[in-house]
């Protein structure tokens, strides 16, 4: 069975490939859908000024939306990978800071998925280890995509 440089499967690298890319895009679709609602999350950070909350909202949807589309089809995936590894660091930073803080909210990843299922994803350490996990499987995958 051929592996990849760092010893994987090219299967299991394609499967996390195209795993990640459908979490990004639902993620980001999901908060385009309701940009208002994604700007209310980001205030309840209370780290950025309030005129810049609504491009902000803007750019992370956009991003989530196309970078996942970019993993999922294979097109610039190092670098998109890159992309949301940063984003990935400034998530678990701002949720970090948050907790430090001794504030409690939403943390605005999945809101469609806690309607449905009536969850309600507060920021905390199971929201941070899930960043930590996706962080390490985006770095594996930008690792070894051409």
């Amino acid at each position: 069975m051929p592996m990849t440089k760092f010893g994987f499967p090219p299967a299991l690298i394609t499967a996390l490939r195209l795993m990640l890319g459908a979490f990004f895009i639902m993620s980001g679709l999901e908060k385009l859908l309701d940009l208002k609602f994604f700007g209310l999350i980001i205030a309840e950070y209370q780290i950025l000024p309030s005129f810049l909350i609504p491009s902000i909202a803007l750019l992370v949807s956009l991003c989530e939306l196309l970078c996942g589309t970019m993993l999922l089809i294979n097109l610039f995936a190092r670098f998109s990978s890159t992309v949301m590894l940063c984003m990935m660091v400034i998530f678990i930073a701002a949720m970090i800071n948050n907790i430090m803080r001794g504030l409690n909210h939403d943390c605005g990843c999945f809101k469609l998925l806690s309607q449905w299922y009536s969850l309600k994803e507060e920021i905390g350490i199971v929201p941070i280890i899930r960043d930590i996990l996706l962080f390490i499987l985006l770095l594996k995958i930008r690792d070894v995509v051409e």
